[in-house]
């Protein structure tokens, strides 16, 4: 039951990460073509290990589009995507 847990957890976090992405616009393409998938990566990690997934939830049930909110750990590098910067 432990791992069947495990990979349901694994799962709504990267649904999560996803629909950030998509609410905000960011596409994957682009974060990967940034330095050869390694910020992606990083994305990931920082989305795995974030305090803030129930706001995260929250707020992706409330927004079918928006801007990068400031409580997601990825939300600078979204914006910076978004912005072309890279």
């Amino acid at each position: 039951m432990k791992n069947q847990r495990g990979n349901i957890a694994d799962f709504h976090r990267r649904v999560l990460m996803d629909d950030m992405m998509e609410t905000v616009g960011v596409n994957i393409l682009d974060v990967i073509d940034v330095d050869g998938g390694q910020s992606y990566l990083r994305a990931r990690s920082n989305c795995h290990s974030c305090a803030s997934k129930a706001q995260c939830n929250g707020w992706l049930a409330t927004h079918s589009e928006g801007d990068p909110q400031d409580f997601c750990p990825n939300g600078n590098f979204f914006r910076t995507i978004l912005s072309g910067d890279r």
